[in-house]
């Protein structure tokens, strides 16, 4: 019985620690669209492998200071992304910021 107990203790700890993630401050990584849709932002970056970050009905996507719909964000566009981590400590997109084509 006791055993139960420390187990239950211990779970109950370890979903509060998961929950005070939230104050963590976002990641912020930046690249060119590969794909995007309803749920996944797949980011292209110099020199790196590229990154897949979850969308939800929560992300926000901007264009300047301009809110704007996923639509019009298209493979090629360079962004900025804030992500936060997600329950299974995957990123997940806050912002989606558009930027101006990168200068050569």
């Amino acid at each position: 019985m006791k055993a139960l107990i420390f187990l239950l203790c211990a779970a109950y700890a370890g979903a509060f620690a998961l929950a005070q993630q939230a104050d963590l401050p976002l990641a912020s990584f930046t690249g060119t669209v590969r794909q995007i849709n309803s749920t996944t932002l797949t980011l292209a970056r110099a020199d790196e492998d590229d990154l897949d970050i979850s969308c939800t009905r929560n992300t926000h996507y901007y264009d300047g200071a301009q809110k704007i719909k996923r639509e019009k964000i298209k493979p090629g566009d360079r962004v900025s992304v804030e992500t936060k981590l997600d329950l299974y400590l995957k990123p997940e997109a806050v912002n989606v910021r558009v930027l101006p084509p990168e200068k050569q």
